[in-house]
C-alpha cells in the first residue's frame, strides 16, 4: 500500500514590493522636508571702497547690531556673556577677531568691545565692510 506523499511546503516572503514602498517614503520624505535655515545677523555694514576678503580662517566673530543685541560665532549672548566668553583660553589669541558692527552703533560701544578684546589679549581685529 502506498502512502501519499506530502509535499513540505516553503514559505517565502516577497521583499520586492516592501522595497518599493520603502523606496518611495524615502522619496516623499526627502522632497518634503524643509531644511531649516540659520538666521543671519541682520547687519547694516558700512561701506568702503577699499573692502577685501578676509582670507584667514577665524573662530571668532562678533557681530553688534545695537547696543543690546551682541552676537558671538552667530550666537546671541550679552556683555557679561561674551566676557566670559573672551576668557576661555581655547580660542588662539594670534587668530584675527572680525568685528561686524552695525553703522548705527555709537562709538563708544565700540571703544568698550575693543576694550574687552584688549583685555583678553586680542591684538589682531578686523572690522567687516560690504564693497559698494
Amino acid at each position: 500500500m502506498k502512502l501519499v506523499e506530502f509535499k513540505k511546503r516553503q514559505t517565502q516572503i516577497n521583499l520586492t514590493a516592501l522595497i518599493d514602498v520603502l523606496f518611495l517614503l524615502i522619496i516623499f520624505f526627502s522632497v518634503s522636508t524643509k531644511f531649516a535655515n540659520q538666521e543671519a545677523v541682520p547687519i547694516d555694514l558700512p561701506k568702503a571702497k577699499t573692502a577685501q576678503g578676509l582670507s584667514v580662517q577665524t573662530r571668532l566673530v562678533i557681530g553688534l547690531k545695537d547696543e543690546n543685541h551682541l552676537w558671538l560665532n552667530g550666537s546671541k549672548v550679552t556683555w557679561e556673556q561674551l566676557d566670559a566668553e573672551l576668557a576661555n583660553p581655547l580660542f588662539d589669541r594670534n587668530e584675527k577677531v572680525v568685528l561686524n558692527i552695525d553703522q548705527k552703533v555709537p562709538y563708544g560701544k565700540v571703544i568698550s568691545l575693543l576694550d574687552q578684546l584688549r583685555e583678553n589679549n586680542f591684538e589682531k581685529v578686523a572690522f567687516g565692510s560690504e564693497s559698494p
